[in-house]
């Protein structure tokens, strides 16, 4: 419940401070989505997959722009415990974010880092233990979680990596090396996504036309033309 709130407070942050600069974004298009697909790793037990991003911001600013993130990803494949005692096999995961990014240029090539926040549902996986005195403790729900990124804008083509961090979803492993003593390892469910996205909307605006001298025009098929003064009459 408290996370919900959490992320219920900083969503309407993030809706005020949007709509308050809503007057600022002069250069580009108010709204983009961004849709792509990625690449998967969970580094803690070196889990590959692959899965897809949907993102949906306003164009605060020429260089701020904020949303809402969704990704989802299915892993495959991994091993955790003393000497890969214990196999995983298949693992899922969905985000839910409030997503900020700030780009540091204006040009056609647009770098940019960016940071999210919200939650994220873990799916209960197949874990298979070897050793019969391994057990294995895994808990499926929503977990809290932050998500940094850093990527480049390419016109249409989006190139990206984010970082996952989910809090308090971690694996834990029991190995029981001789009664009354337990070892105790815990692994983490956080991912790390490759992806590559194309953008829809958000497009940068067309210059505006450069205002003409008073009476003056532009020939198509010529330079500009400045009016003709009429000679002065002839003396009487």
């Amino acid at each position: 419940m408290k996370q919900h709130v959490v992320v219920a407070v900083v969503f309407a942050c993030a809706l005020a401070g949007a709509r308050d600069a809503r007057a600022q974004a002069q250069n580009y298009q108010p709204i983009r989505l961004d849709v792509g697909i990625a690449g998967a790793y969970t580094p803690s037990y070196g889990r590959a997959g692959f899965g897809a991003v949907l993102e949906a911001k306003f164009n605060a600013t020429d260089k701020i722009a904020a949303g809402l993130r969704f990704d989802g990803v299915v892993s495959f494949g991994g091993s955790i415990g003393p000497e890969g005692s214990t196999s995983v096999s298949v693992g899922a995961a969905a985000a839910t974010l409030l997503d900020g990014e700030y780009f540091l240029t204006t040009s056609s090539v647009r770098p940019f880092v960016g940071m999210g926040l919200g939650l994220y549902a873990i799916a209960s996986q197949s874990i298979e233990a070897s050793d019969s005195n391994t057990s294995v403790s895994q808990v499926a729900g929503r977990y809290f979680g932050i998500a940094p990124s850093l990527g480049i804008d390419l016109g249409r083509l989006r190139l990206a990596v984010t970082y996952n961090l989910i809090l308090g979803a971690d694996i834990e492993v029991r190995q029981n090396v001789g009664m009354p003593n337990e070892e105790l390892t815990t692994y983490g469910q956080s991912y790390v996504l490759f992806e590559l996205s194309f953008r829809i909307g958000g497009a940068r605006r067309p210059p505006p036309p450069t205002p003409l001298p008073a009476g003056g025009y532009y020939n198509p098929t010529g330079p500009y033309t400045p009016p003709v003064t009429p000679p002065a009459p002839a003396p009487q």
